[in-house]
C-alpha cells in the first residue's frame, strides 16, 4: 500500500529571518510549529518590513530592491540579467536549507514585479493608455522580459533542487500595488484601477494588431473614459467601462501570454521540480484576469495554483476558495495560502475554521504568510491549530 505524501504545510519566509535564527534553530522552530515545508524568497522586491520577533538585526528592514538570493549564472541570460544580493550570507540560505533536508524547500520567485529592472529598462515596463511607464511592473509581452523570466526560473531550478518553484507576478501588476508613497486625491474605483492597469506598450499593441484587435480605438476609448472620470465632479463616479469585443479580446490576449510564459517555464525546469503559480494579488481571486491570469488555463500547464486566500474571516476565505475551485475544476491542482494573523485570521478559532473548511473543500496543502512578519503569539496560535488539525485527520 502506497502511503500518501505529507500534506504541504509551508512557512513563507525571507533569508534575513532565517539568518536571524540560524539554519538549525529556524528549522527546529518551524518543525515545532507543525510545519513541513519552507517557501523561501529567492527573487524579491523592495519593501519595508517590521520583524516583531527578530533576535538580531533590524526590527524594521528595507530589503535590497529586485535582487535574487542565489548566485545566478549570468551567461544564461540575455539583455536583462538578475542581480544577486550583496551579502553572500543571504545567498547561502537556500543551499544550506536544502542541505539540512528536514524541511522540503520551495523557491518563492517574484518574476515581473521588479522596480530595479524596470528603472533600468523603462521601455520594457507596463505602459498605461497614456504611455506612462509603471516602473514596478515588467511587461511579459516584451520578448526580453519573457526570456528573462524563463531564464531566471531555469537557472534557479537547474542549480538548486527545490521541491517546487512558486512563481509570483508572472503577469501584469494592477495599478494600485502599494508603491512607495502612492498618492491619489481622487476616489479610486475598481473600474478606474482596471483601466489604468492595462498595458499599451509597443509589444502589446503589436500583438493586438496581429490578432486584428483595433487597439488604437480601444486605447482612445479608455483614455476618454479615464479623462472623463478625472474631470467629473461626481464623487466616485458611476460610469462603467464599456465591455466591447475588442476589450474582451485584449484581455484574452493577455491571459494567453501569461499562460504561454508559465508553460515555457514548466518546459525548461527539471521534471523533478514542481511548478506552482500564485495567480493574483487581487481580492477576491476572481479579479485575477486584470493581471492576465486565466485560472483554468494556468492549472492546465502548471502543477499547482497557489492561491492567496487573504480574507479577514474564515467564511470569506471559504467563499473565495469555493469560487476558485469552480473556475479551475480540480481541487488537486490548488494549494492555498493563509495569513494567520493581522490583517486576516487573528483568532485561533478563525484559523481553525479556515483550515478545516479548506480541507473539506479538498484543499489539503496550505502555506502560511509570513514567518518573520507574524508576532510570536500568532505563530503559537498557528501551532495549536495545526496540532488540532492533525489530530482530526
Amino acid at each position: 500500500m502506497t502511503s500518501q505524501p505529507r500534506p504541504y504545510r509551508s512557512l513563507y519566509t525571507y533569508a534575513w529571518d532565517v539568518i536571524d535564527q540560524g539554519i538549525a534553530t529556524f528549522v527546529e522552530d518551524a518543525l515545532s510549529l507543525g510545519i513541513t515545508d519552507v517557501s523561501l524568497a529567492t527573487s524579491y522586491h523592495a519593501g519595508k518590513f517590521i520583524r516583531p520577533h527578530a533576535q538580531r538585526g533590524p526590527r524594521v528592514i528595507f530589503p535590497e530592491d529586485g535582487v535574487v538570493y542565489f548566485d545566478p549564472q549570468l551567461s544564461h541570460y540575455g539583455e536583462i540579467k538578475p542581480q544577486a544580493h550583496s551579502d553572500p550570507a543571504m545567498r547561502r540560505v537556500l543551499p544550506d536549507l536544502l542541505a539540512d533536508a528536514r524541511l522540503r524547500v520551495h523557491g518563492w520567485t517574484v518574476l515581473l514585479h521588479n522596480s530595479r529592472i524596470g528603472s533600468a529598462f523603462p521601455h520594457y515596463c507596463t505602459q498605461n493608455v497614456f504611455g506612462d511607464a509603471y516602473v514596478y511592473s515588467l511587461c511579459p509581452m516584451q520578448p526580453a522580459v519573457f526570456d528573462y523570466a524563463v531564464a531566471l526560473s531555469a537557472d534557479l531550478a537547474g542549480q538548486h533542487a527545490v521541491q517546487s518553484l512558486i512563481l509570483e507576478t508572472p503577469g501584469w501588476l494592477p495599478y494600485a500595488h502599494g508603491y512607495h508613497h502612492e498618492f491619489a486625491q481622487i476616489e479610486m474605483t475598481p473600474n478606474l484601477d482596471q483601466a489604468l492597469g492595462l498595458c499599451f506598450c509597443s509589444a502589446c499593441k503589436l500583438a493586438a494588431k496581429k490578432q486584428e484587435i483595433n487597439v488604437e480605438d480601444l486605447q482612445l476609448r479608455l483614455q476618454n473614459y479615464i479623462s472623463n472620470y478625472f474631470n467629473s465632479d461626481v464623487n466616485g463616479g458611476s460610469e462603467q467601462i464599456q465591455t466591447t469585443d475588442d476589450l474582451l479580446s485584449y484581455v484574452k490576449m493577455r491571459q494567453n501570454r501569461v499562460t504561454e510564459l508559465v508553460s515555457k517555464i514548466r518546459e525548461v525546469i527539471p521534471a523533478t521540480t514542481q511548478l506552482a503559480v500564485i495567480p493574483t494579488v487581487q481580492r477576491p481571486t476572481a479579479n485575477c484576469w486584470t493581471e492576465g491570469s486565466d485560472l483554468a488555463a494556468l492549472a492546465s500547464v502548471a502543477d499547482y495554483l497557489e492561491i492567496p486566500f487573504y480574507e479577514p474571516s474564515a467564511k470569506q476565505v471559504l467563499a473565495d476558495a469555493w469560487d476558485s475551485l469552480q473556475r479551475i475544476g480540480a481541487d488537486n491542482k490548488v494549494r492555498g495560502i493563509l495569513r494567520p494573523g493581522h490583517p486576516d485570521l487573528k483568532p485561533a478559532s478563525e484559523i481553525t475554521a479556515a483550515l478545516e473548511g479548506l480541507q473539506q473543500l479538498g484543499i489539503r496543502d496550505i502555506g502560511f504568510y509570513n514567518y518573520g512578519l507574524l508576532p510570536r503569539h500568532q505563530l503559537n496560535k498557528l501551532m495549536q491549530c495545526l496540532t488540532n488539525l492533525k489530530a482530526l485527520s
